[in-house]
């Protein structure tokens, strides 16, 4: 093995990162390449987004999508911006009837990111850059985002969702680089979770009390977010899933309303006939989320129990998700993402759909008329003492800008239903539970790089730990000014540390750094969306000592001042020497060692490279100086030539040796 190669395998054991993978796609998007242009809606009803379900489960660092057929009159093209969304798959889902709240930390569920394509087939995605997080199959849809310059929406005009089917839709998305005029309405209104469909149950049972109760004596609960395997036909009985409402049972009791940022309320009581028992369909849990990071669709509503093949209620649809980014929002209109209403009929009514998610960051001001996650209003009966549906909850809205935003933000629980007895005007049907909104009264910031100040750029060391410091800006309209920083190694993300008042941060690496050159990147992160990579700094790692080598007189030597060459098996290396086990000082620069006495001598030679490091086995040369031995050469000296042509040159040679030696012995 050469001294290369000793030097530069890496040890077992130590942080080699190397830049195998490109490194996964942050949130560095901010408001979009302005690619798509002006968007100027001419109609009602228009949708921007195409949509596809993912067929294959995506996992974490991959850098392809495979996905199903695209839902949309234009669909995907290389270096569109998409979203990748897990709409669903609450793992494990809560148990029948489990009132919550549902913390969706613990899942997928809801979780999202930004990803480029670099390369489109009919069923494969090929991205710029891998996946940040893993994403299931047939739980979760890939979006196409327009990124436009300017958005305007006339009076009358609206942007609209496609709905939510079970596999693709329910999500209104773009970012504009500079205002959106919005006079008519951005709408994702009743495009989520699905509510539970009213099927006639024609017998006549009486006395149900199961919160799993099959056909017929069950009505259908509403979809939530543990997925399309707990919705539908064989999905039945008063018991909510999650967010998703449970459905009326027999008799004629009235199905829930669906949950998110609050609860759905309970659906109305049996009929007359059976009691007036307290059995509606139970309402959706209400969910906990983070919402920068997550986009929740409302729960569907629970259908109403009955016998009738024409007038039974089914469950109102869960609001879908508005999400738009853009530098200022104005104009009259109205952002909706609220959930539908219950379906109204003569036998058990439907429960309403839960508000879905507004997720709208705005960098300057924002003014609108209003915008809204409301829960769905309960399905009614025109028939006395049946069950009505209960109200959906409010939905999930995040909305960020500069003080003074106009836009009032709506996030009611609705009411529930009604029959026609005075006395007993809900019948039992409850209504939703209001949610909080999630205000920000600063605009939506787009943080600029941090920069790397040590290791500086081209640093050679041999600790195998350098700390990483650096400066971020600071941005103190947060109520914590202090801005959390990602450093990556060789594109590997190796801790994350808050800078401090001033804007400086420090880290201490947590592991050894494997020999040879490293990376190092500092990242700032604010409110879930990153800056640009900082400028790199690239640093070497050297903690092998070099070799050393020393050359020299061999045996005995007639001089004082022997000299000697010095090498290494490293390039730029300091050279420091000992002379018969004297101090370790700076070698001479000619290598010539003056003055040394008669007798045999050591020198021993070691080098130093540039990270600090010092052979720590050095090099020997052993000598002997015998000037004093050249005085035999004029005792008895005789000079005589060898003949031939060289006669006259020994002759000389030998003249001037005892020439020379006459002088020395006369001084």
């Amino acid at each position: 093995m050469t001294p290369f190669m000793r030097k530069w395998l890496p040890a077992v054991g130590l942080l080699a990162l190397g830049p195998l993978l490109a490194r996964a796609e942050p949130d560095t998007f901010g408001l979009g390449s302005g690619r798509d242009g002006a968007l100027t809606v001419t109609g009602s009803n228009t949708v921007i987004n195409a949509y596809a379900p993912l067929t294959a489960p995506a996992a974490r660092k991959a850098t392809s999508l495979e996905v199903g057929a695209c839902l949309a009159d234009t669909c995907f093209a290389q270096g569109d911006l998409v979203l990748v969304y897990q709409v669903s798959g609450l793992s494990p889902a809560p148990a029948s009837g489990d009132p919550g709240p549902v913390d969706v930390n613990t899942s997928g569920a809801g979780r999202w990111e930004f990803a480029r394509l670099a390369e489109v087939t009919p069923s494969t995605l090929r991205l710029t850059a891998p996946l940040v997080q893993d994403y299931p199959a047939n739980l979760s849809q890939v979006i196409r985002v327009p990124e436009y310059t300017t958005v305007t929406v006339p009076a009358g005009g609206s942007l609209t969702a496609a709905r939510w089917n079970g596999s693709v839709g329910g999500v209104v998305a773009f970012l504009a680089t500079d205002e959106v005029n919005n006079q008519g309405s951005i709408s994702a209104r009743d495009s989520g979770f699905r509510g539970g469909q009213y099927v006639a149950n024609e017998w006549v049972t009486r006395g149900c009390i199961e919160l799993d109760e099959g056909v017929p004596n069950g009505a259908q609960k509403g979809e939530g977010l543990a997925g399309v395997s707990r919705y539908g036909a064989s999905q039945t009985g008063r018991g909510n899933v999650a967010n998703g409402a449970g459905g009326g049972i027999c008799f004629r009791s009235g199905g829930g309303g669906g949950g998110n940022g609050g609860s759905g309320g309970q659906g109305g009581r049996s009929d007359a006939n059976d009691g007036g028992r307290d059995v509606g369909g139970k309402g959706g849990a209400a969910v906990s989320a983070p919402l920068l990071t997550r986009l929740l669709f409302g729960g569907g509503g629970g259908a109403g129990h009955g016998p009738s093949t024409s007038f039974g209620g089914s469950g109102g649809a869960g609001g879908g998700a508005v999400f738009l980014r853009a530098r200022q929002l104005m104009g009259g209109g109205v952002l909706d993402a609220s959930g539908g209403l219950g379906g109204s009929a003569y036998e058990g009514s439907g429960g309403g759909g839960a508000g879905g998610a507004l997720y709208v960051r705005i960098v300057r001001s924002a003014g609108c008329h209003i915008a809204a996650v409301t829960g769905g209003i309960g399905g009614s009966s025109p028939t006395p003492r049946v069950g009505p549906g209960g109200g959906g909850g409010g939905g999930q809205a995040l909305f960020q800008s500069e003080p003074g935003a106009s836009c009032e933000i709506l996030s009611m629980g609705s009411s529930p239903g009604a029959q026609q007895d005075a006395s007993a005007y809900s019948y039992g049907a409850q209504a939703g539970v209001n949610s909080t909104p999630i205000k920000l009264a600063y605009g939506f910031i787009i943080p600029t790089p941090p920069t790397v100040v040590t290791p500086p750029n081209g640093t050679i060391t041999n600790n195998v730990r350098p700390r990483i410091t650096g400066t971020s800006a600071l941005y103190p309209q947060r109520a914590s000014p202090n801005t959390e920083i990602l450093l990556l190694i060789d594109g590997e993300e190796v801790g994350r540390v808050l800078s401090d008042a001033s804007g400086s941060f420090s880290f201490a690496l947590p592991q050894d750094l494997a020999e040879g050159s490293h990376t190092v990147r500092a990242v700032a992160a604010v409110d879930a969306v990153q800056s640009l990579d900082s400028t790199p700094s690239t640093f070497l790692v050297d903690i092998t000592p070099p070799d050393t080598f020393v050359s020299g007189p061999q045996g005995t030597i007639h001089e004082h001042n022997p000299r000697f060459e010095f090498g290494s098996s490293e390039e730029t290396v300091t050279y420091t020497c000992s002379l018969d086990g004297g101090a370790f000082n700076p070698c001479p620069a000619s290598g010539i060692f003056t003055d040394v006495p008669d007798g045999s001598h050591t020198v021993r030679v070691r080098s130093r490279d540039r990270a600090g490091n010092e052979d720590d086995s050095p090099a020997s040369w052993h000598f002997r100086v015998a000037a004093a031995d050249r005085a035999s050469i004029g005792d008895g000296f005789g000079c005589s030539a060898p003949g031939r042509d060289t006669s006259m040159l020994w002759l000389s040679l030998c003249a001037l040796a005892v020439g020379l030696r006459r002088r020395h012995l006369g001084r």
